[in-house]
C-alpha cells in the first residue's frame, strides 16, 4: 500500500527542519526523509542573519535558538596590522542583530525539539530516495528505509532540500550553472526551453578552502576577523561555547595532504594573527583544540530552475555560495519561508498552483544578488597578487575617508537587500512600498512592548496608519474582506493622543518606524503577506476592486490579474 502525505521534505538540514516547522504550524501533514542516521554532528554553516531570525521568530523558535547565539556579532578586515574597513551594524530592520554566529548541531536539534508540537509532522532517518515519479495529482517517491525494503510514498509537493549534491536534483535533469547577469533582474522562464538548457555548461567555480573547527577556553573575541593576506587568505569566526572557526585559502597546485598535520596548521593561525592590528591582539591562555580539519570547495552556482512539476528545490539543493557574504544556510530560510505559505494556500484550496510559479520568480533573482555579492567581496577582500592587494588596501583608506561610504560598509547596507519586483504582487502603479519586507520595530500592544509580528499572526494583515483604531476599517466593514486569512491592524502613531485599550486589533508605533515606513500617509490600506512582504497598497476608495483583483491573483493567474489591472487606468493611484 502506497503512504500518503501531503508534503515530503527531503533532507534534515537546517533549511528542511525550517520548512517542516512552517508546515507543521500551518497544519499540513508533512513527512520529512534523511539518509543519515540522524542530524549533522559536525557544524557546516555558522552565520545567521536577522532574517534569518526573523523567520525563527515566524515558527515559534526565536528565543530558544536565541540563547544558543553569539548575537551582534561585528567583522573586522585587516591587512598588514591595519583595520581596512569594520562591520558594526547598529541598526535592525527585522528586529534582531544582523549578524550573529551559532554551532550548527545546537540549532539542528532545536529545530527537531520544535517539531515535536506538531503530530502531523513526522522525521524518519536512515531513509533514502531511491526514484521519483510524478503525475497531475502528485509526486510518488520510491524510499529505501534503514531495514533496506524499498516503499512509495506519494505526496503532493516534494520539497528538496537535500543539500548541493542533491539526487532530487539530479534526478530532475535539473543542472546548477554560475548566475548571469540576466538572472538579477528574472528568473528563467522554463527549465525544459531552448535558452535554459543551452546555459547548462557547468563550469568549474570551486575554490578550495582549509576549514578548522576547534575550541577553547581563551577570552572570546566579538567579531569575525577576515584576514586579508595576499600570502595565505584566511577567516576567523567566534561561535558559541568555546568553539571557533579558522578558514584558510589553498592556492592551485597545493596539495590538501600537506595541510593535515596541526603543527602546519597551527603555524598558519600564528601567521594569520601576526598581521593583526595591535589593538586587536588578545593574550592567548592556551593553545585551541583542534577538533576536525576538512577541505571544503565553495562554489558559486544556482540551479536553472528551482521547480519541475510538483517537486522544488531549496536551500543547497537550489544554489551554492561562496561564504564571504555569511549568507548560504540563510538564503535557504528565506527559500522556505517564501514558499510554504503559498503551499498552504495551495492545498487548502485558498489558491490555485499557478500561485506556486511566484516562487521561482521573486527568489531566483534574489539568489543570484547574493551570489554574485558573495563572489565579488571574496575577490575584493581576499586576492592572492600582491599588487591587486595594494591596489585594495588603497581603495579602502580612501573611501573610508568619506563619512557616507563608510556608513554603509559599518552598517552592512552593500548586502543586497531583498526586493521583489514581480511575483504575487498587486499590479500597482504605487510601487514605492510594494514589493519590500514589511520593518519589524518594537510596538505596544495593551501597554506592552512586543516585537510586531507577533501581533500579526500567521496570514495576511491589512495595516492602516490611523490615530482611532474604532474608525480604520469602517469603510470595508460591508465589504468581504473580513474573512479568516486576513487580520486587520490600526498601526496608531506614537504622536496618538488615545491611550484607551483597544484589543489585539492595533499597535502602537512607539518608535515611529512604521509610520517612517509608510510615508506617514493615513490614506492607504497596506496588504501585507504572511511572509511579511507588502504585496499591495490601495486607497479606500479602489477597495472593491483591489479585493476582486486578489482574488483573481490568487485563484486565477498573474495573467488575469495584470489584464484587470490594465483595464482600471488610475487604480491606486494618489
Amino acid at each position: 500500500m502506497i503512504e500518503k502525505r501531503q508534503i515530503v521534505i527531503v533532507g534534515a538540514g537546517p533549511t528542511g527542519l525550517v520548512a517542516a516547522n512552517l508546515l507543521g504550524k500551518a497544519g499540513i501533514a508533512t513527512l520529512v526523509l534523511e539518509r543519515q542516521a540522524g542530524l549533522a554532528n559536525k557544524p557546516r554553516a555558522i552565520t545567521i542573519d536577522d532574517e534569518g531570525l526573523r523567520i525563527c521568530q515566524a515558527i515559534g523558535l526565536a528565543d530558544e535558538i536565541g540563547a544558543q547565539l553569539q548575537l551582534n556579532v561585528g567583522a573586522y578586515y585587516v591587512s598588514k596590522k591595519r583595520l581596512l574597513a569594520q562591520v558594526a551594524p547598529q541598526e535592525q530592520p527585522n528586529g534582531y542583530p544582523l549578524i550573529s554566529t551559532f554551532y550548527q548541531p545546537d540549532l539542528e536539534a532545536a529545530l527537531l525539539r520544535g517539531l515535536a508540537r506538531f503530530p502531523h509532522v513526522e522525521v524518519r532517518f536512515e531513509h533514502t530516495v531511491e526514484a521519483l515519479a510524478q503525475d497531475a495529482e502528485g509526486v510518488t517517491l520510491t524510499v529505501r528505509g534503514h531495514d533496506d525494503r524499498p516503499q512509495d510514498i506519494h505526496a503532493a509537493y516534494v520539497l528538496a532540500c537535500d543539500g548541493g549534491k542533491s539526487r532530487l536534483r539530479q534526478a530532475l535533469d535539473i543542472t546548477l550553472r554560475p548566475p548571469q547577469f540576466r538572472d538579477l533582474f528574472s528568473a528563467p522562464l522554463s527549465l525544459k526551453s531552448p535558452v535554459a538548457r543551452s546555459q547548462q555548461k557547468r563550469r568549474n567555480t570551486a575554490q578550495r578552502w582549509l576549514v578548522i573547527d576547534s575550541s577553547d577556553h581563551n577570552k572570546p573575541h566579538d567579531h569575525i576577523t577576515f584576514y586579508c593576506n595576499p600570502a595565505r587568505p584566511a577567516v576567523h569566526v567566534q561561535a558559541p561555547k568555546m568553539y571557533r572557526r579558522w578558514e584558510f585559502m589553498l592556492k592551485p597546485g597545493e596539495r590538501e595532504e600537506d595541510f593535515s598535520d596541526e603543527k602546519t596548521i597551527a603555524a598558519m593561525i600564528t601567521q594569520a594573527k601576526a598581521t593583526l592590528p595591535a589593538h586587536l591582539q588578545l593574550v592567548e591562555e592556551e593553545p585551541a583544540q583542534i577538533n576536525r580539519k576538512v577541505v571544503y570547495r565553495f562554489y558559486a552556482t544556482i540551479a536553472t530552475a528551482f521547480s519541475h512539476g510538483r517537486v522544488f528545490l531549496a536551500g543547497d539543493a537550489a544554489h551554492l555560495m561562496p561564504p564571504f557574504g555569511g549568507q548560504g544556510m540563510n538564503s535557504g530560510l528565506r527559500d522556505v519561508y517564501n514558499l510554504c505559505w503559498k503551499l498552504k494556500l495551495v492545498i487548502e484550496g485558498q489558491a490555485s498552483d499557478q500561485l506556486l510559479a511566484s516562487y521561482q520568480q521573486e527568489r531566483y533573482p534574489h539568489v543570484a544578488q547574493m551570489i554574485l555579492f558573495s563572489a565579488l567581496l571574496g575577490k575584493l577582500i581576499m586576492p592572492t597578487n600582491p599588487l591587486l592587494a595594494w591596489l585594495r588596501d588603497t581603495f579602502f583608506r580612501s573611501i573610508g575617508q568619506i563619512p557616507f561610504v563608510r556608513v554603509q560598509f559599518t552598517e552592512m547596507r552593500v548586502k543586497p537587500q531583498p526586493r521583489y519586483n514581480t511575483g504575487c504582487l498587486l499590479p500597482t502603479k504605487q510601487t514605492k512600498l510594494v514589493g519590500h519586507p514589511l520593518p519589524q520595530p518594537y510596538v505596544l500592544q495593551n501597554g506592552v512592548r512586543v516585537r510586531l509580528d507577533d501581533t500579526l499572526g500567521d496570514d495576511f494583515v491589512l495595516l492602516r496608519l490611523y490615530e482611532n483604531p474604532k474608525d480604520a476599517f469602517i469603510a470595508l466593514q460591508d465589504d468581504e474582506w473580513a474573512g479568516p486569512g486576513l487580520r486587520f491592524v490600526c498601526v496608531q502613531p506614537e504622536s496618538a493622543m488615545d491611550d484607551d485599550e483597544h484589543g489585539d486589533g492595533s499597535v502602537r508605533d512607539c518608535d515611529g518606524v512604521l509610520a517612517k515606513f509608510l510615508g506617514n500617509r493615513r490614506d492607504i490600506f497596506v496588504l501585507v503577506r504572511p511572509d511579511r512582504y507588502v504585496m499591495g497598497t490601495f486607497h479606500v476608495t479602489h477597495r472593491e476592486k483591489v479585493r476582486q483583483l486578489l482574488h483573481t491573483l490568487l485563484v486565477t493567474g498573474f495573467a488575469k490579474a495584470r489584464n484587470e489591472y490594465k483595464a482600471s487606468p488610475g487604480l491606486f493611484q494618489g
